[in-house]
């Protein structure tokens, strides 16, 4: 985990692990289960900060016109390619 390499394991007073950097829990944001397990822990974080970061990636808030633009011309290049290695297979 990179992008946390301070986090750490916290128990609370029920024996729950969670997996926690800079005060804050890394799991709680995707409302994950509790989990008695460490390991289980890190694993829920690891799945938590993947899903941050696809949300991250493709949230149209952080997109600009410019990078929209340019996605939309990579996927009609793909297009024009199927189009045209359909019709020479044809």
């Amino acid at each position: 985990m990179n992008k946390y390499p301070s986090a750490k394991v916290s128990y609370d007073f029920d024996g729950n692990c969670t997996i926690v950097n800079d005060g804050i829990n890394i799991s709680e944001d995707f409302y994950m289960p509790l989990t008695s397990s460490e390991e289980e822990a890190w694993k829920q974080a690891a799945i938590s900060i993947r899903t941050k970061q696809n949300f991250d990636r493709t949230h149209p808030n952080r997109m600009d016109l410019s990078t929209l633009e340019s996605k939309m011309n990579r996927l009609d290049k793909r297009r024009k390619k199927r189009k045209n290695g359909n019709k020479k297979s044809s």
